[in-house]
């Protein structure tokens, strides 16, 4: 069980955090497409700044039993400085709860971790090209050594992010090659595809084929034999194909 300080702590902070989340939501009941994937390349691009809070949950097992859990409660108010920059400053204040391996009596510690603050900021290059990046100040405030680093330390970073197609279909492939005597092969493969602007339509596709590479040169023949099972007119497809590969060649040392 949590330790009751602790406990208490975290119900605080999530009663603070929920309305905050609620009335984000209120502000804004109908998210346009371009505003959703900005939200979601936030997640992992620093050169997007979207203002937004979040609690984060991490639970990590170690050996011997030890494990440690770590609620971090997040927040990030980014502005407008010019039509190309947006600036921003974040703050993580995390919340641990520790405990120990056997051989240590399996103690358990609860509080206060290492708050985190930063300030960065982010500019629009073009339509597909931003660049961004910031400081962050990682500060020694855990109420427990064992709950933190025990140190000061300042991090900075930058980044260059471009924009890419948004995907139309997703494809999932599993192929599987058996290799035979005297270079002979025989492949079978597995293609799945969702087309999201055909109604998130599945298609399933089984390919086999047999393969020969010629014994003197790296020239290999193959022939396939593939079938779709989405009730196209296509009852199947048969490719011949004849590769010529461009081998190394490694002086002797």
């Amino acid at each position: 069980m949590l330790p009751v300080a602790l406990d208490r702590v975290l119900l605080v902070t999530l009663a603070l955090f929920v309305p905050c989340v609620f009335s984000a939501a209120e502000l804004s009941s109908v998210d346009s497409a371009p505003a959703a994937t900005d939200q979601l390349k936030a997640l992992n691009d620093q050169t997007i700044i979207q203002s937004s809070v979040w609690l984060d949950t991490e639970w990590d097992q170690f050996k011997h039993g030890a494990e440690e859990a770590t609620w971090t409660v997040g927040g990030l108010w980014g502005w407008r400085v010019s039509d190309r920059q947006d600036g921003a400053v974040r703050l993580k204040v995390p919340f641990v709860y520790d405990r120990s391996d056997k051989s240590s009596g399996h103690a358990n510690i609860g509080g206060l971790g290492d708050v985190e603050v930063a300030t960065g900021t982010a500019f629009r290059l073009c339509k597909t090209w931003r660049t961004g990046g910031g400081i962050e100040l990682h500060a020694d405030t855990a109420s427990n050594p064992a709950l933190g680093d025990s140190v000061w330390r300042l991090h900075s970073s930058w980044s260059v992010a471009h924009d890419v197609a948004s995907q139309r279909y997703l494809e999932l492939s599993l192929p599987i090659t058996f290799i035979f005597p005297y270079d002979w092969s025989i492949a079978t493969r597995y293609k799945g595809k969702i087309d999201f602007e055909n109604g998130d339509r599945w298609t399933h596709t089984v390919d086999l084929g047999v393969a020969k590479r010629l014994p003197s040169i790296p020239v290999v023949l193959s022939a396939t034999l593939e079938k779709t099972f989405d009730g196209s007119d296509k009852k199947f497809q048969v490719n011949f194909t004849m590769t010529y590969y461009f081998e190394r060649y490694y002086a002797p040392k």
